[in-house]
């Protein structure tokens, strides 16, 4: 094949304009081959040169969101990997909900679902309890740093590189203490925030751990500090929390 017919785009439809859209088009025609595919059936699925579909084909390699095959290109792991993590919230809120609705019968107050985010704690399912200022919306966003949910996940998370960068703001003193909390966190499973979020509002908070024991999020219960008892709240918590791990292992 001469240089020219490896960089002329093939006629049969139009070539992705934007490198974004050809790496898309690219994933897509390896997914719809059920398989693997070759660079040059690539090339005449997606319209473009074959030359460009090598060099992303590589890029995409390299980064193991697709492999190398005897028959070409198949998906990577990468990509698996990514599945699962966006399938972990649906699965996650699935496990939880009877879990969530129960504490909140049981404490009358508001109990939220949370996955760590940046440098802070979001919220993808929350029952109401009894104060309407708390609100109960998916997506609704609470520091990590200073959040019982945030401190609960905080302690148990084995990336030193997440902790680091959430309490990044601390010096000296702060940041010892703030050490020294999680690891009673983790002696307890239970984490308190009192008033240092949210003026009047206090917070009780328990991680959730995946099958592998891989900390994914936490359950909290926040009420008036100065009518929840969290010496009461605690065990409730922590049951929860070991709960919604027992039913994702057996999901």
């Amino acid at each position: 094949m001469s240089l020219a017919e490896w960089n002329t785009t093939p006629s049969g439809g139009r070539a992705p304009v934007s490198v974004l859209d050809r790496i898309f088009a690219i994933l897509d025609a390896v997914k719809e081959s059920d398989g693997s595919i070759t660079i040059t059936d690539i090339a005449a699925r997606t319209a473009l040169p074959k030359s460009t579909v090598s060099r992303l084909v590589t890029e995409l390699a390299g980064q193991r969101y697709l492999e190398r095959t005897e028959e070409g290109v198949a998906l990577g792991l990468r990509l698996f990997e990514l599945g699962a993590r966006a399938s972990l919230p649906r699965r996650l809120v699935a496990a939880a909900a009877p879990v969530l609705r129960n504490l909140r019968d049981v404490t009358g107050e508001r109990v939220g679902l949370w996955v760590q985010q940046g440098t802070d704690m979001v919220s993808i399912a929350a029952v109401a309890g009894r104060l309407p200022m708390l609100p109960t919306r998916a997506g609704m966003r609470s520091p990590a740093l200073t959040t019982a949910s945030g401190k609960a996940y905080l302690a148990f998370c084995a990336d030193p590189a997440v902790v680091d960068r959430i309490s990044a703001p601390l010096v000296a003193d702060d940041a010892e203490h703030f050490r020294e909390e999680l690891a009673h966190v983790r002696d307890a499973a239970v984490a308190l925030d009192i008033e240092a979020s949210y003026p009047g509002i206090l917070a009780v908070a328990s991680p959730v751990l995946s099958g592998d024991r891989v900390v994914i999020g936490a359950i909290s219960v926040a009420g008036p500090s100065g009518a929840m008892d969290p010496e009461r709240a605690s065990p409730l918590v922590r049951a929860a929390g070991s709960t919604v791990t027992r039913r994702l292992a057996a999901a």
